[in-house]
């Protein structure tokens, strides 16, 4: 058998495969070792991508003062309240609506018409899945639910309650049936989304009942607290 001189380039050739198979061996070791900068840029990049992923499902429908407007449409002038619940309070709205609010302070907005306050509302910020929505509760003196309006959501649309479904809740009262599957339908798809606004609902309620509760026979509308 004969050996392969200088210029071979069969690729039976110890000195070709050699040559061959460092080279390779050299690109694979440069495709596996990136620099750490260049990891650092694809996590960042990821991450801003993800960022504005979540950006695009946010959705924000009202501002405050586009949201006061549309609560209480007719009233003269709106003030705020801002209700300091002690433990015994606090304790009184989680026994009225099943959940303990998230937070002693509460801030109340009362709509005056003629000399009178005809209506108050919270604006309450809770998670559905992960990601919070903004809901508005409107109350009457009576203490009857008047509105519930969707004023940010940062879900996928897919999960958001629509304007037809909240009107469920006009003219409901703080009972026992005011939960889903009873005088509450669900949404289809969205359980989450129904099940966290109504426990929402019956908190603002709640609240309201207790930390802005008028003397007794004074529940008529109209009627100054």
């Amino acid at each position: 058998m004969s050996k392969c001189n200088s210029g071979c380039s069969c690729t039976g050739c110890p000195t070709v495969t050699a040559v061959m198979g460092g080279s390779s061996g050299r690109r694979e070791g440069r495709r596996l070792r990136l620099p750490l900068a260049a990891w650092f840029f694809i996590v960042v990049a990821t991450g801003v991508l993800v960022l504005d992923l979540l950006d695009a499902n946010a959705e924000v429908y009202h501002s405050r003062e586009s949201a006061l407007r549309l609560a209480f449409p007719d009233a003269d002038s709106v003030t705020t309240r801002t209700l300091t619940l002690s433990e015994d309070e606090a304790q009184e709205v989680s026994d009225r609506s099943g959940r303990r609010p998230d937070s002693r302070l509460v801030q109340v907005y009362e709509a005056w018409a003629g000399g009178t306050i005809r209506a108050r509302g919270i604006i309450d910020t809770h998670n559905v899945r992960s990601l919070p929505e903004t809901i508005f509760v409107v109350v009457g003196v009576d203490h009857r639910v008047k509105a519930v309006h969707l004023l940010a959501f940062h879900e996928p649309v897919q999960y958001r309650a629509s304007s037809r479904w909240l009107e469920q809740f006009e003219d409901e009262t703080l009972d026992r049936d005011l939960v889903v599957r009873r005088d509450i339908a669900g949404i289809a798809g969205a359980t989450m989304t129904a099940n966290v606004i109504t426990a929402a609902v019956r908190r603002c309620v709640a609240t309201i009942e207790v930390g802005c509760a008028p003397p007794p026979g004074q529940y008529s509308e109209g009627a100054a607290p």
